[in-house]
């Protein structure tokens, strides 16, 4: 066995008790016959999955798992990052892109069963100021629908509640502009940035077509277009890559890249699909910082 000490992260107020419990007593039965020690750990607040990642690695856990949604992931990776303990997902939650990018599976044995191979990847993790990312960081349009969406929404609809805050997005239309600086190239001005460690994106979308977690690089989108008829192209196109080739489209591979607002208004930043602030924001990655289970 790859892990001896296995902690699995989860939230205990998304679902009925009973389709949160039993699948997590699926998942520890064949692991605790496979001599593994399992400790199950629900979190009782936001952030409460970094402090549980990071206490559990420090007592030699070696493998933290995250159940649930990319956001349950992003605040595991906060704890585990510099601990030496690999990092797992298991999804369950709302938004599951990281599942889509390395294809993990939602039933509790097959999961159990890929933990017991225990195939690990050294990948690269983004950086925002000071958050950690796994898959994508993004300013302008997406942070500001992530950070509209009602919570009330997201408990009972789900996805659709990204939708219907995206609607809202557009019938209002409010795309404030910033400046990105790239490393050795003069600054551009736009309106929508998606800085990718990772080829998936939310809805299906391939925003960083060729990014990948263990490419030591970010691939950086940016869209420099003012109107909404630009971007709903733009994200049509996204939907199976194309969207590189259209006017008012830039794409580079960077390991690092300062974005600040070119207006009063500074707008939001997301990283893993999570509201993290608004500008000024540098990201950068940083190559083989995690053991990611694959």
């Amino acid at each position: 066995m790859a892990f001896r000490r296995i902690a699995v992260i989860y939230n205990p107020a998304s679902g009925p008790p009973r389709e949160r419990e039993e699948p997590l007593a699926r998942l520890a039965a064949p692991l605790r016959a496979a001599g593994c020690e399992v400790a199950i750990c629900p979190t009782a607040r936001p952030g409460h999955a970094t402090e549980i990642a990071r206490a559990r690695a420090g007592e030699g856990y070696d493998l933290i798992l995250a159940h649930g949604g990319d956001g349950t992931m992003n605040e595991a990776l906060q704890g585990v990052m510099g601990t030496g303990a690999a990092l797992g997902f298991w999804p369950g939650g709302t938004a599951n892109v990281l599942a889509a990018e390395l294809h993990l599976p939602h039933r509790p044995e097959e999961m159990a069963r890929r933990i017991r191979d225990g195939r690990t990847a050294e990948v690269t993790v983004g950086r925002a100021n000071d958050r950690y990312f796994l898959l994508m960081a993004g300013v302008g349009l997406d942070a500001a629908v992530a950070g509209s969406v009602d919570p009330e929404l997201k408990r009972r609809f789900g996805k659709a509640a990204f939708f219907v805050a995206a609607m809202q997005f557009i019938w209002r239309w409010e795309l404030a502009p910033f400046v990105v600086h790239l490393d050795g190239e003069p600054p551009v001005e736009g309106r929508f940035v998606v800085a990718g460690n990772a080829r998936s994106y939310g809805g299906g979308f391939q925003f960083t077509p060729d990014a990948s977690l263990t490419d030591p690089d970010l691939d950086v989108c940016i869209f420099t277009a003012e109107a909404v008829g630009d971007y709903l192209r733009y994200v049509s196109a996204a939907l199976v890559g194309l969207h590189r080739n259209l006017p008012g489209v830039i794409y580079r591979k960077a390991r690092r890249v300062s974005i600040t607002a070119a207006a009063e208004h500074a707008p939001l930043t997301q990283v893993d699909g999570e509201v993290i602030g608004s500008l000024p924001v540098t990201l950068e990655s940083i190559p083989r910082a995690l053991r990611l289970l694959v």
